[in-house]
């Protein structure tokens, strides 16, 4: 038995079944990310909220800026420049899991491994995003 044909409604019911909670937040502005020595700053972030077995995830994708501690971005100096790039987890995505959310969604198997990077690999999630 497979997905096709489910609305995203009966999708999300099923996912309830399982304990698992996906909702977006709206209205976030930026998301700062801070380390010892530098800051991150994420402008119109797109932050979803998932919960899932008693914890709570937040997956933010958006737009990165390095600065500073300070509040200054790295580029004071002429020579510096200012980091910026879509923030995407890193991880090895095993063929069949594309080759599943492919199959579900009509996408093609490059998109369906992009869907499943910004979603940490969560299959369930990644099928979701495509059905928007």
């Amino acid at each position: 038995m497979g997905f096709r044909g489910m609305s995203p409604k009966q999708m999300a019911r099923m996912m309830k079944k399982m304990g698992i909670e996906q909702k977006d937040l709206e209205g976030v502005k930026e998301v700062i990310i801070r380390f010892a020595d530098k800051e991150w700053v994420i402008s119109n972030p797109q932050v979803t909220a998932i919960k899932q077995a008693g914890s709570e995830t937040y997956q933010v994708g958006g737009s990165k800026i390095e600065r500073a501690l300070s509040g200054t971005a790295t580029a004071s100096s002429p020579d510096a420049e200012i980091i910026e790039e879509k923030l995407v987890p890193e991880i090895e995505i095993p063929m069949e899991d594309a080759a599943l959310v492919a199959g579900q969604t009509g996408v093609d198997i490059e998109t369906a491994k992009q869907a499943l990077k910004e979603t940490e690999g969560d299959l369930a999630a990644a099928i979701l995003k495509l059905r928007r």
